[in-house]
């Protein structure tokens, strides 16, 4: 009968052969995702065009520069596992700087390119418009980004119309889509157009560091926000762009630096202002038949201005609400521009109860029927699940 072991034996066994069979190694390639961590220890990922792996110095090793991502360098150290995980690992015991990679160097060469072309000029760069109603949206469907703009905007601006065009934002075909998607949005022409992820490695920002996605940036006929990764990353698209945001959440602020607050509050200030200028000429035109009605020659004519003074007295009670209805009014269509605008966000269908289909991350129509599929992911507001296709009721043929 076979020994059954643990996992913690097996990655027992697998570390002892490692470290017997393999042991110190010496391997060249470029950094990706350093990071340094609060206890003093240092992570980053070794990796070439075919594969990587994951790297470790802890922070008794001194080292004579600080690693950054792009860099190519020579690891020494000794290939471990690293048992929780189940992977292995260097524990790095030196490090020497070899070049930049080639990553780096070619972000460099292509911004050198674009910036001689004049893409990156401030004087051809648009102004974003001061109160934009009509916001093009152009990110991943199920990151965080969407969620946080689309949570932000509904905050600040609530009354501001949407147009969302889910996009790749990394991997093979992603800049393609990017460009593609700025094209599309511009059809829409909506006031402004944000594009943008979260953060990551630069691999996988990659492809907002490409031309095409310059220059589906610099032809758009709509002013666009570049919003990619964190506040420290930058990418060939923030140069191109209109304006850059440190995050998506950043540029959906600035998309409403005027908040409906603010209007709510000059439509109130304006109120105040009108009826004191009223007042103020009322009271004005008031004085100056009073001191007409005190000369001699307007003294048999008291009667006549007493009576245009009553009738002065009811334009400004008929003027005060008319203005106070008018007010009203125009308040009462925000709020129900606001509650339709509220009804046609993209995500209230699934907070009712109703979801979608997709297949392979592309949505399912109505016009493709289900038996084209083997399997499909149904999507609620909060969950998602897998479906298997056994079989398909064609209402339609019944019909």
């Amino acid at each position: 009968m076979e020994k059954i072991v643990t996992v913690s034996e097996l990655s027992s066994a697998i570390s002892s052969l490692l470290a017997e069979g393999i042991g110190f190694v010496l391997v060249q390639g470029e950094i990706s995702n350093f990071k340094s961590h609060s206890s003093g220890h240092k992570y980053f990922t070794l990796k070439d065009e075919h594969a990587q792996i994951s790297c470790t110095v802890w922070r008794s090793r001194r080292m004579n520069f600080l690693p950054e991502d792009g860099m190519k360098v020579i690891v020494t150290g000794e290939l471990t596992v690293y048992p929780p995980q189940g992977k292995y690992q260097i524990e790095c015991s030196s490090i020497k700087q070899v070049g930049q990679g080639e990553l780096y160097l070619a972000f460099e060469m292509l911004k050198k390119k674009l910036e001689a072309k004049g893409m990156f000029e401030t004087a051809r760069k648009r102004a974003i418009p001061e109160l934009p109603l009509t916001i093009g949206i152009s990110t991943s469907p199920t990151g965080a980004a969407i969620q946080d703009m689309l949570s932000t905007i509904n905050r600040r601006m609530p009354v501001c119309t949407i147009y969302f065009r889910p996009t790749l934002v990394q991997g093979e075909g992603s800049a393609e889509d990017i460009a593609q998607a700025i094209d599309d949005l511009n059809s829409y022409s909506p006031d402004v157009i944000i594009i943008g992820r979260g953060g990551g490695s630069i691999e996988d920002l990659w492809s907002y560091n490409t031309e095409i996605v310059a220059n589906a940036i610099v032809c758009s006929k709509i002013p666009v926000i570049s919003a990619v990764g964190h506040e420290i990353d930058f990418t060939i698209a923030d140069f191109a762009a209109d304006m850059r945001a440190a995050t998506p959440t950043a540029a959906a602020e600035l998309v409403t630096k005027i908040t409906q607050i603010d209007i709510y509050s000059h439509l109130e200030f304006s109120e105040d202002e009108m009826l004191r200028n009223i007042r103020d000429t009322i009271e004005s035109n008031r004085d100056f038949i009073l001191n007409l009605e005190k000369s001699y020659a307007f003294r048999q004519i008291t009667d006549k201005v007493r009576v245009f003074i009553q009738q002065t007295d009811e334009y400004q009670n008929k003027a005060e609400k008319k203005i106070a209805a008018l007010i009203k009014l125009q308040k009462t269509k925000i709020q129900s521009a606001e509650a339709h605008l509220s009804s046609l966000h993209p995500l209230n269908p699934l907070r009712k109860g109703f979801a979608y289909l997709s297949h392979n991350g592309e949505m399912i129509y109505n016009n493709i029927s289900l038996l084209d599929y083997d399997k499909i992911k149904i999507h609620r507001a909060y969950e998602t699940a897998s479906a298997e296709i056994t079989d398909v009721d064609n209402r339609k043929k019944n019909l």
